[in-house]
């Protein structure tokens, strides 16, 4: 049944991709900077926390200084920012690795070139009179959109506990900010938490975690390494061999990004960033960064051991059937060429 499910899921996501939708575009820098033309460069992207150094580069003008006019354009979540950047509409963009690998086998190539977080957060929260995900039997769960990153680590979970999706439990896909409201109004009752929602969902009473990907006993399980570079910035890699200009300057601007975080504190990066999540305020954003300081990386470096865990989470979790060389997804030169410069920290 798994296999099947992941099979179909990413079957039609695959068919979507010259369909995707449009989203709302924002541009904070002029087409020149001084006497230098600036290169438009197209970033498709989901709006979240967990993408705090790449926004922080953007409000502070690092991408200008590296020769980039940068335009994000917002769409709703992952698989569509993948599909969009496939479709040409733009030329990077945000995502966990689940899509682009399983994309990868079927000859969609693409190349990450730099991560925004060490390891990954992510939680499956339940109801008070939920004990285990075996109590899930018969009952509803949110696991967000299917072929997403979340969708696969709530799959992988209801399975490992001997329940099948579509049989056993029902999932359902809503606004990742909706989940809270639905799971504290028992329209679901467990679902998929991560780090933009923490704060929300531990205001629920009776709710608590059966899965949290930040207790060390869980990420050892689910996870199963220290390094889980799973949220990364990628392009594809014919566009990253066309513009390697472009794509040294893009990855010197976001590891500036990267270290003015480490650099300061979680309450100046919501200042930096704030006017980018007009629904919340700065006090929110900069509590929900310092949720995340323990899983942002130091220096956007995607490592073969980190690589490889993520590698062995899809194929427990049936979204690739084999092992990909790390040279074929990754290529780190040109983080290699911005530590050489100095612009960011070395591996430790």
């Amino acid at each position: 049944m798994k296999t099947k499910l992941v099979t179909l899921t990413l079957a039609v996501m695959m068919l979507a991709v010259l369909f995707s939708g449009c989203g709302k575009k924002e541009s904070k820098n002029d087409s020149k900077n001084g006497s230098k033309e600036l290169t438009k460069v197209v970033v498709s992207e989901f709006r979240g926390i967990s993408w705090s150094p790449m926004y922080i580069a953007y409000q502070l003008g690092y991408y200008k200084e590296e020769g980039l006019d940068i335009e994000l354009l917002k769409i709703d979540d992952g698989p569509n920012c993948f599909r969009g950047m496939h479709a040409g509409e733009s030329d990077f963009c945000i995502l966990s690795q689940e899509v682009s690998l399983k994309a990868q086998e079927q000859g969609m190539k693409s190349t990450f070139v730099t991560t925004m977080l060490d390891t990954r957060y992510y939680a499956f929260a339940a109801k008070a009179d939920i004990k285990s995900v075996a109590d899930l039997k018969g009952k509803t769960v949110f696991a967000s959109t299917p072929g997403s990153a979340p969708y696969t680590f709530c799959v992988a979970i209801l399975e490992e506990a001997g329940l099948e999706v579509g049989k056993d439990v029902t999932l359902v896909t809503m606004d990742k900010g909706a989940v809270i409201a639905a799971l504290d109004k028992g329209e679901v009752q467990a679902g998929f938490v991560n780090a933009d929602n923490f704060k929300e969902a531990d205001q629920i009473d009776g709710l608590h975690y059966l899965v949290d990907t930040r207790k060390t006993k869980d990420a050892s399980k689910y996870l199963r390494n220290d390094s889980f570079p799973a949220e990364v910035i990628l392009c594809t890699t014919k566009y990253k061999d066309a513009h390697p200009k472009q794509v040294q300057a893009f990855v010197n601007a976001t590891c500036k990004g990267i270290n003015w975080l480490q650099e300061n504190s979680s309450e100046e990066a919501a200042k930096v960033i704030g006017e980018l999540f007009p629904g919340m305020t700065k006090e929110i954003i900069a509590e929900k960064i310092e949720l995340m300081r323990g899983a942002f990386s130091k220096n956007g470096y995607i490592s073969k051991d980190g690589e490889q865990a993520v590698l062995d989470f899809c194929k427990r979790s049936g979204i690739i059937a084999k092992d990909m060389p790390y040279e074929d997804v990754v290529d780190m030169s040109f983080l290699d060429n911005a530590i050489k410069a100095g612009i960011v920290q070395p591996n430790k």
